[in-house]
C-alpha cells in the first residue's frame, strides 16, 4: 500500500478544512479548533462507517449517532482507522512523520497539517489518546456528547451562512438530557495542604519548590492552567501584576499576593540559571552567573524578581533559550529549544498529590480556580469583581464557579437559621 492509499480512512466533513480556517481568521484559539476538528472528524467516521452520505442524514441518522457515541464505539473505530492508515506509512512513527503521511496534499496548509495531526497523530497508539478522556468505560458521558452535537450544530449553520446546503436545521440536532453535578471544591484546609506538599513529596528539591510555585501562582491569581503554562519570563514584575492572554485570546491582569511572590522569587533563583540549550545549569563563566556576582541587586527581597525584570530591560532574557517561566528539568523535554512543562505534566502531578494526601473531592488544576473564586466570594468579594479577575464576560458564567463550600453552608444555617 501507498502512503497516499491510507488517505481514504481519514474522513472529513464537506468544507470543513474551510470551516475550520474560517474559525481560526475569526480569532478563535487553536484549542477551540482543534475540539471542531476533532468533533467533526468523528461524525465523519460515523458517516463513513455506516454508509451515510452527509448530504442525506436524517434526524433519526442523528439519534443513531448519539447511541454510538455513549456506547463508545467511536473509539474502537477511530483506533481501526489508525492502524489501517499507518500500514501505509514505512517511516518512522513520530508526530511530525505521521502528520505529513496522514494529511492529503491538497490540506498541507501549516495550520491544517497542526489541527490533523493532534488529531489522529495518538489514536490507537496511546493509552488515552487525545479524541478522548473516557477511554476507560469507552462510552462519553452526557456533556460530552452535547459538545460533539454543538460541534456539529455550529457546523450547520456555518454552512448556512455561506449559502451552502445542509441536510437538516441545525435546531433539530436536539441535546441529551445531562444530570446535573453538584459542584464541589476541597475544604480550604485541604487546597492549603495540596499547594504546600510537593516539597515534601518530590525527591528533587527543585522540581519540588517549581512545583509548589506553580500552585501557588494557580489559587494566588485564578488562572487557567494553560494560562499559567504559557507565562513567559518576560512578563514578571516587581508589580506582582501579569498580563496575560487568556481564552479566546482576551487579555487581562492577575495579581500575585505576596505569599505567591515569595515563592516565584525562591523559584526565580533557580529558574533564571537555565539558560542555555541543554537547560544545565550555568557556569561561572556563563552570563547569567557573571550578572549574579558582578551587580549590585538594589531590590532584597524579591531579589531575583528583580534580577529577572533587569534581564529583560537590558535584553539578556532574549539569550534564554526557553522564554517559558516553568521548564522540566529532568527528562526529554529538558533539552532543545522553547522547552516548557505541559499542562498534562502539572495535572497528572495534581491528581498524584492530592491521592497520597488522601483528599476524597475530585481536585485538579481547574478546582483551584474554582476555589479561588469560592473563598473570595465567602470574604465578601463581589461577583462582579471576581467576574473581571477570572476573565469572565458572563457574569452568569462567575456565578457557576462562586460556590459555597459545605462548611460554609453548614456554618451559615447554624449561625442564620430563625428557628435555632
Amino acid at each position: 500500500m501507498k502512503k497516499t492509499d491510507s488517505l481514504q480512512y481519514i474522513p472529513k466533513l464537506p468544507e470543513q478544512d474551510k470551516f475550520l480556517l474560517e474559525l481560526q481568521n475569526n480569532n478563535y484559539s487553536f484549542q477551540t479548533v482543534l475540539n471542531y476538528a476533532r468533533d467533526l472528524s468523528i461524525f465523519a467516521v460515523f458517516l463513513q462507517l455506516h454508509d451515510l452520505k452527509f448530504e442525506k442524514i436524517s434526524k433519526q441518522d442523528i439519534t443513531v449517532y448519539k447511541g454510538y457515541l455513549r456506547d463508545g464505539e467511536h473509539i474502537k473505530d477511530l483506533d481501526n482507522i489508525r492502524k489501517v492508515a499507518m500500514k501505509g506509512y514505512d517511516g518512522p512513527r513520530t508526530n511530525d512523520d505521521t502528520t505529513k503521511a496522514m494529511i492529503r496534499p491538497e490540506q498541507k496548509l501549516e495550520f491544517l497539517e497542526k489541527v490533523y495531526g493532534k488529531v489522529f497523530g495518538t489514536v490507537g497508539k496511546l493509552a488515552k489518546p487525545q479524541n478522548s478522556t473516557f477511554r476507560e468505560n469507552e462510552g462519553l458521558d452526557a456533556r460530552s456528547v452535547n459538545r460533539m452535537l454543538s460541534a456539529l450544530r455550529s457546523y450547520l449553520k456555518y454552512r448556512i451562512d455561506f449559502d451552502l446546503e445542509i441536510p437538516i436545521p441545525p435546531d433539530s440536532i436536539k441535546l441529551i438530557k445531562a444530570d446535573k453535578k453538584k459542584s464541589q471544591v476541597a475544604e480550604f484546609d485541604e487546597l492549603v495542604k495540596l499547594i504546600e506538599c510537593p516539597l515534601e513529596f518530590e525527591k528533587d528539591k527543585k522540581a519540588g519548590i517549581r512545583n509548589r510555585t506553580m500552585l501557588e501562582l494557580l489559587f494566588s491569581t485564578g488562572m487557567r492552567i494553560s494560562e499559567l503554562i504559557n507565562i513567559n519570563l518576560d512578563q514578571i514584575n516587581l508589580e506582582g501584576k501579569l498580563f496575560i492572554l487568556g481564552k479566546g485570546k482576551k487579555q487581562r491582569f492577575v495579581y500575585l499576593t505576596p505569599r505567591a511572590m515569595e515563592w516565584l522569587n525562591r523559584y526565580l533563583e533557580i529558574r533564571l540559571r537555565f539558560a542555555n540549550a541543554t537547560n544545565r545549569e550555568t557556569t561561572d563563566e556563563d552570563f547569567v552567573s557573571s550578572y549574579f556576582n558582578n551587580n549590585i541587586v538594589d531590590n532584597q527581597k524579591y531579589k531575583f524578581i528583580y534580577l529577572c525584570e533587569e534581564f529583560r530591560k537590558t535584553s539578556l532574557l532574549q539569550r534564554f533559550d526557553s522564554p517559558a517561566l516553568f521548564i522540566p528539568f529532568h527528562g526529554r523535554g529538558m533539552a532543545g529549544k522553547h522547552s516548557r512543562l505541559s499542562t498534562n505534566f502539572l495535572q497528572e502531578k495534581i491528581a498524584e498529590y492530592r491521592r497520597r494526601l488522601g483528599i476524597l473531592v475530585p481536585t485538579s488544576a481547574h478546582s483551584l480556580r474554582h476555589g479561588f473564586a469560592t473563598y473570595l466570594a465567602e470574604n465578601g468579594a463581589s461577583p462582579a469583581a471576581i467576574q473581571v479577575l477570572l476573565g469572565h464576560e458572563s457574569l452568569n458564567t462567575t456565578t457557576r464557579y462562586v460556590h459555597a463550600s459545605d462548611k460554609f453552608a453548614q456554618d451559615t444555617h447554624k449561625d442564620k437559621h430563625p428557628l435555632k
